[in-house]
């Protein structure tokens, strides 16, 4: 089976091709604007690079979110038009468990938050668990939710790992103002990445490719955003105000 899968949820855009035996190629950029105008030329590179073509693919992957509005919309977008032109199937996982995902060899615990800006964040609750059949999993205990930054102390463990741009965005109010002094391992990525993705789909679905064709939740069409709150227009438009840190 050979995948491809892009994540543009948050700054960093990503994109991996992989088969069966695991990762062959991948690609990522960070930057503070769209990656609207580079995901096209990852995926080429990545093709490129893996000798394999674009009607080859087997499987297209995307992350869901939650993150960028727009950074969302570009990867779903992509994959889901890849998908129907080449008639084949494709799903996704949302980023703050593909970033947990990258972690769960180190902590037993894990916490992600992804900035949501105007003092908000993006955040979920894992544990890390033995697993028989691929050593260890990930468990969602708190399911993403968006909460303001005021907020956090209630929700964060200080025993818990914590990862997500989220962390790094908010960083000096977390120790200055609120006093946590919380678990980080700088060495582990604070963002989702696509090759990830590939990864934990081939874990989750260790079928032949006939077997995932049957199953309809694979559809394109089925392929749907994790958006936890509006956007910023319905957001000024309800009258929705945000408090200061």
């Amino acid at each position: 089976m050979k995948i491809l899968a892009c994540d543009t949820s948050t700054l960093l855009g990503s994109v991996a091709v992989s088969d069966s035996h695991g990762i062959i190629t991948q690609r990522s950029l960070q930057r503070a604007g769209s990656h609207s105008d580079s995901i096209n030329e990852m995926i080429r590179e990545c093709l490129l690079e893996s000798k394999i073509k674009l009607d080859e693919i087997d499987f297209f992957l995307s992350g869901l979110g939650p993150g960028s509005f727009t950074g969302i919309r570009i990867s779903l977008n992509t994959v889901k038009a890849l998908a129907y032109v080449n008639q084949k199937q494709c799903s996704g996982f949302d980023s703050l468990f593909i970033i947990a995902e990258q972690a769960k060899f180190s902590s037993s615990s894990i916490t992600v938050m992804i900035n949501a800006f105007k003092n908000m964040v993006y955040i979920a609750e894992y544990k890390s668990v033995d697993d028989n059949k691929f050593k260890k999993r990930i468990e969602v205990i708190k399911a993403p939710q968006v909460i303001r930054v005021q907020d956090l102390k209630v929700f964060l463990n200080s025993d818990s790992l914590i990862l997500g741009d989220g962390y790094l965005a908010y960083e000096n109010y977390l120790l200055n103002h609120m006093m946590l002094k919380l678990n980080r391992r700088p060495e582990i990525s604070d963002f989702p990445y696509a090759a990830t993705q590939c990864q934990v789909f081939l874990q989750k679905n260790n079928l032949e490719m006939n077997q995932i064709e049957s199953h309809s939740q694979y559809h394109w069409s089925k392929l749907v955003p994790l958006y936890l709150r509006a956007s910023e227009a319905e957001e000024n438009l309800a009258g929705i105000k945000y408090i200061g840190l």
